[in-house]
């Protein structure tokens, strides 16, 4: 989720409004469900259609003594270390609005995903209400990615500034290594709870508070608040089980049906077994599945549409001839999506280069996920391209006008749109475990050659993929 202005930011979190406008869905699933053994999570990045979303690499730099980044759209301020990591990142392309370098993986192999935005209740903010000047989403990736060489760093920087300067808004987010997976609820303007994820269970999170409960005192596998429990308690809403604070229950507001509609929709899609219905009370964090999880599972659930079910988009643009009786609910796949990405991270690449980030820039509906790696150097100019309007070089604004396209066409769009997809982004799923060892094992003897080598290779594959959707451009939104 993120917000035009730091206004409407801090009114719309503060009274915990939600709108399926801003409704980005996070995954995650532990390698011990994977079918390969990695481990994956990942998000769709939801506000709007028409937003410039780019894909940079930004370079490692020494900071002068005092230097200060600061966030145009809240104020908030964080003095920086004298040292800036290198780092790949996905910005907006208006500063005064917030950066938002939303996703990525830093030179040390710690890799970024922010965020999610949660809600809290009413009676915890009248407790513990959000920071105007706290640090938010359009500014989290930039304070944290940069500056840690671990999970662990990371999510104790983000608990330091919290503590600090306090948050303007409640998230969910996670930040990983080649080791660990931490997942991340910043609850209220100085409250949070992180906690470490197992292996062998996989989690849906959209925008809401999931998290069940927590030991604070298992600092090991929990990083929380100190005042957590306290403040719940303040509140008068504080909901305990063996002793340990349930966090979303003690935190969170209602959900709505917007959010509720992509939860059930994406833990039945990994787990068909599953028993969560649009009509279920309890709505766990946690869950397991019997079937092994792959890469093109998680993908599927970004793209979901309600596909097999008798629920249609509430943004089909002919919903209205819809027959009366057709529940329309919000999808994960909608058409706010400016991009999505998928971390796989693997046990054989190196260590300061421990995943491939799997993405698609714009909707997935229309876009193919391209495999990254965190070493790479540059990424191809289509994505750097920083027009807030339509520019015919640039990758994201390709995928803006065949989306319009699908959009006022979906029933005849939908499978040509899919069947062209597929080609683009079938090769790179066939050859990309191959792909990954060369890489190791070129990185083992020479670190320099094989950055080299790995983006040239992302480089060609960018720019032929952006032909290809040039091409599907010219076909099925030519221009006016």
């Amino acid at each position: 989720m993120k917000f035009k202005s730091s206004k409407i930011a801090f009114l719309i979190s503060t009274l915990c409004a939600i709108s399926s406008a801003f409704a980005c869905t996070g995954v995650y699933v532990g390698k011990q469900l994977t079918a390969d053994g990695s481990t994956i999570f990942g998000r769709t990045e939801d506000l709007e259609t028409h937003h410039n979303k780019t894909f940079v690499v930004f370079p490692a730099k020494h900071n002068p003594v005092g230097a200060v980044l600061k966030d145009e759209s809240t104020g908030f301020t964080f003095t920086l270390p004298s040292q800036s990591y290198q780092y790949t990142a996905i910005p907006d392309v208006t500063p005064i609005d917030g950066v938002y370098h939303e996703a990525g993986i830093n030179q040390f192999g710690v890799i970024v995903d922010t965020t999610v935005s949660a809600y809290a209740n009413d009676s915890i903010l009248k407790v513990d209400p959000l920071v105007k000047t706290g640090i938010t989403e359009s500014i989290m990736a930039t304070v944290v990615l940069p500056h840690v060489k671990t999970a662990r760093e990371g999510i104790e920087l983000l608990a330091r500034v919290i503590d600090e300067k306090g948050a303007g808004e409640a998230n969910s987010l996670i930040i990983a290594d080649q080791q660990e997976t931490w997942y991340m609820e910043i609850v209220s303007g100085h409250q949070y709870a992180a906690v470490k994820l197992p292996d062998d269970k996989f989690v849906v999170f959209p925008n809401s508070l999931f998290m069940g409960a927590i030991d604070v005192n298992d600092t090991a596998n929990v990083i929380a608040s100190p005042k957590l429990i306290e403040t719940a308690r303040s509140a008068g809403t504080l909901v305990q089980e063996d002793g340990k604070i349930r966090v979303a229950d003690s935190y969170a507001a209602p959900m709505k049906d917007s959010v509720k509609s992509r939860y059930w929709a994406g833990v039945n899609l990994l787990n068909p077994q599953s028993n969560i219905t649009m009509d279920s009370e309890h709505l766990p964090f946690l869950h397991h599945t019997t079937q092994k999880i792959r890469v093109e599972d998680v993908m599927a659930l970004q793209r979901n549409r309600f596909e097999g079910t008798n629920i249609l988009p509430d943004d089909l643009a002919n919903k209205k001839d819809a027959v009366i009786k057709t529940t329309h609910l919000y999808p994960i796949g909608n058409k706010n999506t400016m991009e999505a990405h998928i971390f796989q991270v693997k046990k054989d690449l190196p260590k300061n280069s421990p995943a491939i980030m799997w993405l698609a820039i714009g909707s997935p509906l229309v876009s193919p996920y391209l495999p990254f790696y965190g070493a790479i150097e540059t990424t191809a100019e289509p994505y750097q391209v920083a027009s807030t309007s339509y520019d015919a070089n640039s990758y994201y604004w390709a995928t803006s006008r065949l989306l319009d396209s699908f959009l006022a066409n979906e029933s005849s769009l939908k499978i040509p749109f899919q069947k062209e997809i597929e080609k683009m982004e079938r090769p790179y799923l066939v050859q990309v475990d191959a792909e990954s060892k060369q890489f190791a094992e070129k990185f083992k003897h020479n670190p320099n050659e094989a950055v080299q080598w790995i983006t040239a290779r992302t480089h060609d594959r960018s720019l032929k993929t952006f032909e290809q959707l040039k091409a599907l451009e010219k076909q099925y939104a030519p221009q006016k």
